[in-house]
């Protein structure tokens, strides 16, 4: 019962974080609501979830969170892809810029 207690306490203040603090994307601030109500529905008990995969049409409660995970390791993957991609280009026109202003030096020392 008091690990009930603990995790449910746990995933309310997640929730009520994730409406106060401001994020840059609307998608993570969607995403942590939804994680920790599903997360006090789970613990709470079966019938929960299973409510939800009635609703969703699907079978089990569990094949929810396997549906939910997929989705989530889905989306991370692509979302730091696209980060490494975004911080490529700024590290590539940086090192543009660098090179650049060194060839700019080497000319004024020369002359």
């Amino acid at each position: 019962m008091i690990f009930k207690i603990i995790f449910i306490s746990i995933f309310s203040g997640l929730f009520i974080y994730s409406l106060i603090r401001p994020f840059y994307s609307s998608v993570a601030r969607w995403f942590l609501m939804i994680g920790s109500v599903l997360g006090i529905l789970s613990i709470l008990g079966a019938e929960y979830t299973q409510l939800i995969a009635d609703f969703l049409g699907i079978g089990r409660g569990a094949d929810v969170y396997l549906y939910l995970s997929l989705v989530t390791i889905f989306l991370f993957v692509a979302f730091t892809i696209n980060r490494f991609d975004a911080l490529n280009q700024k590290i590539s026109l940086l090192v543009k810029e660098l090179a650049i202003s060194n060839v700019d030096k080497n000319q004024k020392n020369k002359d």
